[in-house]
């Protein structure tokens, strides 16, 4: 195990009137981090202030209430150094290698997978993804302890959902459209990655999160440049290439990020129906293949501007473009021979862009906007004799989203800190769906065509308060007003974090959030959507959010073994299932608002290796899951799962 070791200094411990953050980075004669480097801060008449220990990336933080202040880094590589700064910030140290190293020494020793830091479990990217084939941000965020993919989405184990942040800042971008920009994202430029199962109000998401931080530029005056390609053979054989630039100058950076993917997929889809209806049971099959063909463009583009000391505005650039979706299916069976097929009259298009403004004093702001747009064509024919019909459906959406923050952080003491903003969300969208018959028969004709308008306003203060070397604490509390159309309510949301360091090799912490999940805007137009001539897709008008409360206790053996045992409560939860029509021979796939779901249960995570050879990672979760719903339509259900999963990965 890497240890920091710092050498006997006096301490004097002065009273804190005010203090600012310090932010600096240790490197060597080739402008390298220094990782390990013990750091002393102390007045310039060498009374002691704190100290601190270099991470991977170099970088050391502490908090000092002086005007100027005296540092001195030692390593046993290098040269002890000592300076005075003032007014300086974020100071960068420059250690000259020992003249007398010993060479031929081979020193061997386990770094941990993850540390504590500020209350965050925070992760070593390029010692967790070292050895491990990772080609993307995505896939390396995969990596992470109790992390793994569900239904394209990352989901993090005891938290109902995971909300995704790059260096700190949360976009309103749909969940689906920022993983495929992760996905053009290098991995080797994720520094760390946060995991937080109460993320603090300041980063404008409720809940679990995972920040990821990314590497700063390593030189000035430097350009930077990646390529990358990804072959996958599945049933069909898709593929991706991208590239990456990063250009560095003394106060500015600029991140250019482009990738193209080609991707095709076969899905089969099987019915079996035991269906009453007029008095009878019908015993229904059908049986669906279909194939999706797509080609996509992304783009993510990020400038960051160094005005003076920790003031800085970035501006971020994403936008995916798909140029070409072929989706067909086709179903055969006892009450449908049907064929469907799908394409885009022009690229679905989705274009964000957010400005975030930090100013040394605590003060941040941003503004961000979204526009999404989305045609689509159905081409549907039921080719069954007796039931023939044929028909186009036009669906369209055009989203408007615009976003304001602001945010101030004071610090009370070396131990305190407060934290307080606003953000105000304003959404507009126009959607519709148009059915043209091609035989002069109505019979699938409901059109929709609506807008509608969505108000958001947090308000939220919290504090985070250190109680010796030990105690951490956070909390907070969120109001929110929230209006969509008619529909309007008052919300709080608490949130609470606190982590015991009973020793360097156990860490305890213990999270409580509460959030509202709310549905997508096109489930609430109500639109009717068909699968095959037996199966349909309805939207619900009188769809509602749900709230998530949730609570975890995690426990971290030598920083690299995590047990997490978590309980998640989910009052009038909403999911999508299928439902047989009495009056007629469908199936309706429609999502309702049930009465609560509740999940318990506990998930391992235990790395381990075999020699140099093996590497190897066990997760193992199990828990108990219970949804009741007293209006399902016309009935009601009590229905309690209990679920054991396991995955083992390996790197040889």
């Amino acid at each position: 195990m890497n240890k920091c070791i710092f050498l006997p200094v006096l301490l004097i411990v002065a009273a804190t009137v005010e203090a600012q953050n310090i932010t600096g980075k240790a490197v060597n004669a080739e402008n390298k981090p220094v990782e390990n480097a013990t750091v002393v801060m102390q007045t310039p008449d060498s009374v002691y202030i704190g100290s601190a220990c270099t991470d991977s990336a170099g970088i050391f933080r502490l908090t000092v209430d002086a005007p100027s202040y005296r540092l001195i880094v030692q390593h046993l590589l290098y040269e002890t150094f000592e300076n005075l700064y003032s007014g300086d910030d974020s100071p960068v140290v420059r250690l000259t290698e020992r003249e007398n190293s010993l060479d031929g020494i081979v020193i061997k020793s386990e770094r941990p997978v993850v540390k504590l830091i500020d209350g965050k479990m925070t992760y070593d990217m390029p010692h967790l993804l070292s050895g491990k084939v990772v080609n993307n941000a995505y896939e390396a965020m995969l990596q992470l302890p109790g992390v793994r993919e569900q239904n394209g989405l990352p989901a993090l184990a005891g938290a109902n959902g995971v909300a995704v942040i790059i260096n700190g800042k949360v976009t309103s971008m749909p969940p689906e459209n920022l993983m495929a920009a992760l996905k053009m994202y290098p991995a080797d430029n994720i520094q760390s990655a946060e995991v937080m199962y109460s993320a603090p109000p300041q980063y404008h998401v409720r809940g679990a999160a995972i920040n990821l931080v990314l590497k700063d530029a390593e030189s000035e005056n430097s350009l930077q440049g990646q390529t990358n390609a990804a072959y996958t053979q599945k049933h069909y054989a898709g593929h991706s290439e991208g590239i990456s630039l990063l250009f560095a100058a003394p106060a500015l950076t600029a991140d250019v990020n482009y990738s193209y993917s080609l991707n095709r997929s076969r899905s089969r889809n099987d019915f079996y129906s035991r269906h009453l209806f007029d008095g009878t049971i019908y015993d229904i099959e059908q049986f669906n293949r279909g194939d999706r063909k797509t080609a996509e463009h992304n783009i993510r583009m990020e400038t960051d501007y160094k005005i003076s000391g920790k003031s800085n505005i970035s501006l971020t650039y994403t936008s995916q473009i798909r140029v070409d979706m072929d989706n067909n299916e086709a179903s055969h069976g006892t009450v449908s021979n049907s064929a469907s097929h799908k394409e885009e009259n022009n690229p679905i298009q989705l274009h964000n862009l957010l400005m975030d403004y930090t100013f040394g004093s605590g003060f941040r702001t941003g503004a961000e906007y979204t526009f999404y747009k989305d045609n689509t064509v159905q081409h549907f024919v039921e080719k069954m004799t007796g039931k023939e019909v044929e028909f186009l459906a036009n669906a369209h959406q055009n989203i408007h989203r615009r976003r304001l923050y602001v945010d101030k952080s004071h610090t009370l003491s070396r131990n305190r800190t407060l934290n307080y903003g606003v953000q105000y969300l304003h959404a507009t969208d126009h959607s519709s769906q148009i059915y043209y018959s091609q035989e002069n028969i109505d019979n699938y004709a409901s059109n929709t065509d609506s807008r509608q308008t969505e108000h958001t306003a947090d308000l939220y203060a919290g504090f985070e308060w250190s109680i010796g070397e030990k105690l951490s604490l956070s909390a907070s509390l969120t109001g929110e007003y929230y209006r969509l159309n008619e529909y309007d309510e008052w919300t709080l949301f608490p949130a609470f974090e606190a982590t015991y360091l009973v020793s360097p090799s156990h860490i305890v912490q213990l999270s409580v959030s509460s959030d509202k999940i709310y549905p997508s805007y096109w489930e609430l137009h109500g639109a009717v959507g068909y699968i095959n001539g037996y199966a349909e897709i309805h939207g619900n008008p009188l769809l509602k959010p749900y709230r998530d409360y949730s609570s975890q206790l995690s426990y971290i053996l030598n920083r690299k073994y995590v047990f997490t045992l978590f309980y998640n409560y989910l009052d009038d939860y909403f999911n999508q299932l299928p439902y047989q029509m009495p009056n007629k021979l469908s199936l309706v796939y429609k999502t309702l608002n049930f009465n609560y779901k509740q999940t318990a249960g506990l998930n391992l995570t235990v790395p381990f290796a075999v020699g140099d050879v093996l590497n190897s990672r066990i997760t193992l979760n199990g828990f108990y899951d219970l949804v009741k719903s007293s209006h399902f339509h016309d009935i009601s259900f009590r229905k309690d799962n209990l679920v054991f999963y396991s995955r083992l990965d390996n790197t040889i």
